[in-house]
C-alpha cells in the first residue's frame, strides 16, 4: 500500500524526504506537510504513544516554522481480515488533538492485491480518480460496504487523501449546476428588486430602514396568494 500512496503523493506535486521508518512529503507552495506511517493489525494501537516521537523527529528532518501546525498523519492499517477492524478505535485516533491531525486508512492484503491488478501503476493517481467516478465501482460500494474486491478501498481512500480528486465532466444530456444556478437567479423577480433597492444602498442607508419598509418591498413581489385562489 504504502508504494501506491508514494505513487499519488508524488503525481499530486508533493515532494519527498526520505526516511527509513517512515515517509515524509511536504507541499511547498501550501506549507503542508504529511507523514505517513504504517501499523498492521492490532499496532494500530500504539500510535497515540509514539506520536510524540513521530512529530519530534519529522520536526528535525523538515525544519520549517510552519510545520507544527501544518503537519497531518496518515495511518495505514493493515488487517488480516476487516471483521478485526475496530472503528470506534480508530476514530478515537483520528479525533486526539494532539501533533498530528491524524487519519487511519484501515486494508486488507486482498483488497491491495484486487487495487493494485485494476490500476495503471505508472500513473496511478490518475487511476484511482477514474476508477471513483465508475458507477459500477460505486455500486459494488454501496450495495456490498467493506465486503467488495477493492471497491470500497478506493473510497477510504478518496475520503482520507485530499490530493485525490473527483473530476466530473459535463455529459451532453446534463447541464451543469452552475448553469441551472444562473438560470434560476435570473428568472427570480426578487433578483431586481434586491438589486435595486438593496444591494444598491450604502450600509448606513440599509441600518436606516425600518422592517416595515423592508417588508413592503419584497411584498411587492411575493404573489399574493389570496388573489391566485
Amino acid at each position: 500500500m504504502i508504494d501506491i500512496i508514494n505513487k499519488i503523493f508524488v503525481e499530486a506535486g508533493l515532494e519527498e524526504k526520505p526516511y527509513a521508518d517512515f515517509k515524509i512529503y511536504i507541499l511547498k507552495e501550501q506549507k503542508n506537510f504529511w507523514v505517513i506511517a504504517h501499523y498492521a493489525g492490532d499496532e494500530i494501537n500504539n500510535v497515540l504513544n509514539e506520536q510524540i516521537e513521530l512529530f519530534v523527529k519529522t520536526k528535525e528532518i523538515v525544519q520549517d516554522p510552519t510545520f507544527d501546525k501544518n503537519v497531518n498523519l496518515l495511518v495505514l492499517n493493515k488487517v488480516s481480515k476487516l471483521d478485526d477492524v475496530k472503528l470506534d478505535d480508530l476514530l478515537q485516533i483520528e479525533e486526539n488533538p494532539y501533533h498530528f491531525k491524524k487519519s487511519v486508512m484501515y486494508y486488507t492484503e486482498e483488497e491491495l492485491k484486487n487495487l493494485t491488478s485494476a490500476i495503471d501503476e505508472s500513473n496511478v493517481l490518475t487511476s484511482i480518480e477514474s476508477l471513483i467516478l465508475k458507477e459500477e465501482i460505486f455500486e459494488q460500494h454501496k450495495t456490498s460496504f467493506d465486503a467488495n474486491s477493492f471497491e470500497s478501498l478506493v473510497y477510504r481512500m478518496a475520503i482520507k487523501i485530499p490530493f485525490l480528486k473527483i473530476r466530473i465532466n459535463q455529459t451532453n444530456n446534463l447541464k451543469s449546476l452552475e448553469e441551472i444556478n444562473k438560470k434560476s437567479v435570473g428568472n427570480n423577480p426578487l433578483d431586481e428588486i434586491l438589486e435595486q433597492d438593496f444591494f444598491t444602498l450604502s450600509d448606513e442607508d440599509f441600518s436606516k430602514m425600518t422592517n416595515e419598509t423592508i417588508l413592503e418591498k419584497l411584498k411587492a413581489i411575493i404573489p399574493n396568494e389570496d388573489k391566485q385562489n
